[in-house]
């Protein structure tokens, strides 16, 4: 009844009060991953600690009747705590050392002795003391470095700039999780569609990976033109759905994987048997992904304390509004680079300079030279931006502007388009198709030593400038410029 659990957001841990336990109660904690601090009763800490989860909430949830309060002190405070503590250590070191060291110093001179023997001893007692007052002392430095590591630490994690760093990470988390629940829920669908089909209930969805599955199970196709049936296809694709079940090798799972895929194979089973007894384990379609669960969930609560926290600290330049021509400290701002995921500048460009071996000289002499520098600004501090003024902005769009012109001066035209009639185009399709031709050929010959497959050649495409210009948009584009030589080599 006296068991208590709480959660610090600061550290993203829980702790649990529960003072000792059995010890299949302490193993089954250990196993989950839960780590005893029964030093630290006395300091505000718990019997029990370990990073959130959804399993070790409902562990303390259950330890703790069902109720998980606020930890009364934040790692600062912890961190002071331990400090205290590992000065009393250092003290108690120390004193340690000084009394054994008096002892040194009070001990018995070698000389005077009558007995070599009893000499001998005493000396060497006298060494062992010695060794102890160093060891003391040693331990009394540990326990100094610890404290300041301590103390270092907690101030480290606090600072701004590293909690920034947080925010980004957990940032990350939550894009990971969705993207990820998502294609598993897209892919589930698919999974349910494709059976689906199979049964007999919607449309065939035919997949590229039919035919493989197909010629795998040495099935000809059968038709006009060679084609598969509409049979033969969701043969294919039950064969495919079968086939891609990962099941360890050598377990039941696999045997019978391998069973239903030669029942398939061998006419025995059809497809739409299959599909309907995978239904009838999967009854309903897979609902969209809603974007909720545990994890996601405590993740956002996080993200929104964490921003809570750095507002309070001053905000970071990150969550800034900046354009070219503003400046960061006494660089003017050239470019500004924002993160296509969150909508935060991320960085800027700035005029800076480097050094290096200039072409000109064959790489023989240095020459410093300005250039365009990278400054991340996410974690800068948001006084570090100062935004430009009317006169900075119109100057800096007119040497742009300026700069711009006189590029577009420099740089050399070139090669103009051509828009060929329909009989131009015909004869430069008819060269390319020779040209295509006899490297494909030659490319047979060396392989095989003849020409298995005979080559199909392209035709003319008419299309606008308006559908060019979607073919060949983006770098995997269906469509590309050539330029074009005498006697038609492109």
């Amino acid at each position: 009844m006296n068991n208590t659990a709480t959660y610090c957001p600061e550290d993203d841990k829980l702790r649990l009060y529960v003072g000792r336990v059995p010890r299949e109660d302490y193993e089954r904690l250990r196993a989950q991953g839960w780590q005893p601090l029964h030093k630290q009763r006395e300091t505000g800490g718990g019997d029990f600690a370990a990073g959130w989860t959804p399993e070790r909430e409902d562990t303390a949830l259950e330890y703790a009747g069902g109720i998980i309060e606020d930890e009364d002190k934040g790692p600062a405070e912890r961190a002071a705590d331990r400090a205290e503590r590992f000065a009393g250590y250092r003290d108690k070191r120390e004193g340690e050392a000084m009394e054994r060291a008096d002892t040194y110093a009070a001990g018995p001179r070698l000389l005077g002795y009558q007995s070599a023997a009893l000499a001998e001893r005493k000396a060497r007692q006298l060494d062992r003391v010695a060794d102890r007052a160093v060891n003391a002392w040693d331990k009394a430095e540990y326990w100094q470095t610890r404290t300041a590591g301590v103390i270092g630490h907690a101030l480290h994690v606090a600072a701004p700039g590293v909690r920034m760093g947080r925010i980004k990470k957990i940032e990350a988390e939550i894009r990971k999780i969705e993207k990820d629940s998502t294609d598993a829920t897209i892919k589930s669908q698919l999974i349910w569609d494709i059976w689906n089909s199979i049964a007999g209930n919607s449309k065939l969805i035919v997949l590229r990976a039919c035919g493989y599955a197909l010629q795998n199970a040495e099935i000809k196709p059968a038709g006009e033109g060679e084609r598969y049936t509409v049979d033969q296809c969701r043969l294919g694709m039950a064969l495919m759905m079968v086939n891609n079940v990962h099941a360890e090798y050598g377990s039941e799972r696999y045997k019978t994987q391998k069973t239903t895929l030669a029942q398939l194979a061998n006419g025995t089973l059809t497809p739409e048997a299959a599909a309907k007894e995978w239904l009838s384990n999967h009854p309903e379609r897979p609902a969209d992904w809603n974007g909720e669960g545990r994890w996601i969930n405590h993740l956002r609560l996080r993200l929104a304390y964490e921003n809570q926290m750095l507002e309070a600290q001053g905000g970071r330049l990150a969550s800034v509004e900046m354009e070219p021509g503003g400046w960061i400290g006494k660089h003017q701002v050239q470019k500004v680079n924002k993160s296509p995921a969150t909508g935060r500048v991320v960085s800027v460009q700035v005029w800076g300079t480097t050094r290096g071996y200039t072409k000109e000289s064959g790489y023989k002499q240095e020459e410093t030279r300005p250039c365009l520098i990278t400054l991340e600004t996410e974690r800068l501090p948001p006084n570090a931006y100062r935004a430009p003024t009317p006169e900075e902005k119109a100057e800096f769009d007119a040497a742009r502007k300026a700069e711009k012109k006189a590029k577009a001066e420099r740089t050399p035209k070139g090669a103009p388009l051509i828009n060929p009639t329909d009989e131009d185009a015909e004869r430069l399709q008819a060269v390319l198709n020779n040209a295509s031709k006899a490297v494909s050929d030659a490319r047979q010959v060396k392989a095989y030593g003849k020409i298995y497959t005979e080559y199909k050649p392209s035709t003319v495409f008419p299309m606008t400038q308006a559908q060019y210009s979607d073919y060949s948009k983006g770098t995997y584009g269906h469509g590309e410029t050539r330029g074009v030589c005498r006697g038609g080599r492109a």
